[in-house]
């Protein structure tokens, strides 16, 4: 497409391989999941992970336009960056709580701590009392995943937090949202309800995503989605519903005519079978781009797919180019590792037995993102 191509003659000839994130898709993945919510459930934004590898400065300020104002970061570092690209009316929750010594951070810069346990309750209740406040509480209740969060079991012995704090939300996380029939779904949906009778005023926030895509009796009074923003959605009866938002390149660094009999790469794993033409590509396993990929990949380039060959490298790895055009291949050009809908990273996941969110977080610093429809 002509938008890419324009987004990646703008990186420098240094870099080898490149994202190109589109947040105008990011915003059209936010409206489609605001369509499917009820009127008055909020529509709030994961922003962990640096965005899952998007960008969380980015990605924030593009949420924030088209109407977000609450944000989910996993710690207190990632809620500091997203709270100096944001207006002050946004809502950073930090989901890993607060430790001792953080609350000066937390409250100078408006970040509230989802309390999963009565360490970190004690420690915001008395840093309320030392600085003589009431402060805002969002609780986390464990209904089922048995990760972090009060169990479900215990919520009557919280007291103390209700007396001490606004409890202003209620959190808790599904289990099994990825599978539509799992028993435990219905299960924590039945403890969550309960959960609230205890909370009269907070808001209840029980599912991400695939909690989403439950049905309306999962949203209460907010969702918040992460990988669906992203363009993701690991439910397989939803692969390929919302809209890609990142395609991934990688430069030509090399061009080699192997002859029948040639192997590729360490440990000699490919052997050619005929004469061939293949190309070396400036990505490896020190870009986040995993050796497990090795022989399930393929690169496209002018109109042709090209099935990756041979164990991928630290640097590099190696595609099956014959047959493509000549004219195409130049060493500097850019070769697509996701194409548009046909192959996206969510296919990518699915063909590897992982996650697309998992490839995106692991994509480092020599991966340059190029943003199209930036705030």
């Amino acid at each position: 497409m002509d938008y890419i191509k324009n987004a990646l003659s703008k990186v420098e000839p240094q870099i080898l391989a490149a994202s190109v994130i589109n947040l105008d898709n990011l915003a059209k993945n936010y409206w489609q999941i605001k369509d499917e919510l009820s009127y008055e459930t909020e529509l709030t934004a994961v922003v962990k992970a640096d965005s899952y590898g998007f960008g969380a400065i980015p990605v924030s300020r593009r949420l924030y336009k088209e109407g977000c104002r609450a944000f989910w970061v996993a710690t207190i570092e990632e809620g500091i960056v997203v709270r100096k690209a944001l207006p002050n009316d946004a809502e950073i929750f930090v989901l890993s709580g607060i430790m001792s010594g953080a609350e000066d951070l937390a409250v100078g810069y408006g970040l509230a701590p989802v309390l999963n346990n009565d360490y970190q309750s004690n420690l915001w209740i008395d840093y309320g009392k030392k600085t003589n406040r009431k402060l805002n509480a969002v609780i986390q209740v464990d209904t089922g995943i048995f990760r972090n969060g009060y169990s479900y079991r215990d919520i009557d012995k919280l007291g103390d937090i209700r007396k001490n704090l606004n409890v202003v939300w209620i959190m808790s996380h599904l289990a099994c949202a990825d599978e539509l029939n799992h028993p435990l779904n219905k299960i924590q949906l039945g403890r969550f309800r309960k959960v609230l009778k205890h909370f009269d005023g907070a808001k209840g926030c029980l599912s991400a995503t695939n909690g989403i895509f439950l049905g309306k009796d999962y949203f209460f009074d907010a969702v918040r989605p992460g990988k669906a923003l992203y363009g993701f959605s690991i439910r397989k009866d939803r692969i390929g519903s919302m809209t890609p938002v990142m395609d991934v390149f990688a430069r030509i660094v090399q061009i080699n005519r192997l002859q029948a009999g040639d192997t590729i790469g360490y440990g000699a794993t490919f052997t050619a079978d005929r004469d061939m033409t293949t190309i070396t590509i400036g990505i490896g396993y020190a870009d986040g781009f995993m050796r497990k990929f090795s022989g399930f990949g393929h690169g496209f380039l002018g109109g042709k797919q090209m099935p990756m060959v041979g164990r991928i490298s630290m640097d590099y790895c190696v595609l099956d180019a014959s047959e493509v055009d000549e004219s195409y291949l130049e060493i500097g050009n850019w070769v697509a590792l996701t194409n548009d809908s046909d192959y996206t990273l969510e296919r990518w996941a699915l063909e590897l037995n992982t996650l697309p969110h998992e490839i995106a977080c692991r994509f480092g610093s020599r991966v340059k993102r190029v943003y199209i429809g930036e705030a």
